[in-house]
């Protein structure tokens, strides 16, 4: 499977080899818009303005990652089905190798949407519904025999892998940052203290693991 991310609270510095990526816990997007990417903060290891991630209606994404093109076009040359949930496709119309268009209609994946609005690659799919994802998925799942995993804001990976603002950027956002909830926590975790480092980020954190390790070595 390969994940491309379009909409996230990501900033990236362009700056440095490879690119360096900061996961934040608040709307990273306040202070920039259509083709305007800086946020205003800077990478804490060059100094180099950070621009957000997000691709805009309009826009054509070049960021190599966390945008991840090249090996979501590979997946989907190798797919025979495609399922969109609760996308517009406004954005990804503009990539048309993400949907085959090179083949013939009879040797393209078959295209599943599930929107509750119009999208503009209706008319290419093998069966559009107009649903909720949540309710669609749920059926989907029970038909498959999978189970759901609940949601927990405790375990949400996002606040091991966010890196903290430095001392004087906190005054360069005004959007309410998320927060775990004690409450949330198992029994065994409410007396223990929350870190604000990043650790081991999985399949995109590799750059908050080698800046932990540095530190560690310094």
């Amino acid at each position: 499977m390969s994940i491309a991310r379009l909409h996230e609270q990501n900033l990236v510095c362009t700056a440095c080899t490879p690119n360096r990526e900061y996961v934040r816990v608040f709307d990273v997007t306040e202070r920039t818009a259509l083709h305007r990417h800086q946020t205003g903060r800077a990478c804490h290891k060059c100094g180099a303005p950070l621009r957000d991630t997000i691709v805009h209606f309009g826009e054509r994404g070049t960021l190599g990652q966390p945008l991840n093109w090249e090996a979501a076009t590979q997946a989907a040359s190798r797919a025979d089905t495609i399922l969109c949930l609760g996308s517009s496709l406004k954005v990804l119309k503009k990539y048309p190798r993400l949907w085959c268009m090179t083949r013939p209609p009879s040797r393209r994946p078959r295209l599943y949407i599930v929107n509750l609005q119009w999208t503009p690659k209706d008319d290419w799919a093998a069966l559009k519904l107009h649903g909720k994802c949540d309710d669609v998925m749920r059926l989907l799942m029970d038909e498959l025999g999978l189970e759901i995993p609940p949601y927990s804001r405790w375990q949400d990976p996002i606040f091991s892998l966010a890196t903290p603002l430095r001392a004087g950027e906190e005054g360069s956002h005004s959007r309410k940052a998320l927060c775990r909830s004690r409450e949330e926590a198992p029994a065994s975790d409410r007396d223990t203290p929350l870190s604000s480092a990043p650790i081991l980020g999985g399949w995109f954190g590799r750059g908050c693991t080698k800046r932990t390790k540095r530190k560690k070595v310094t």
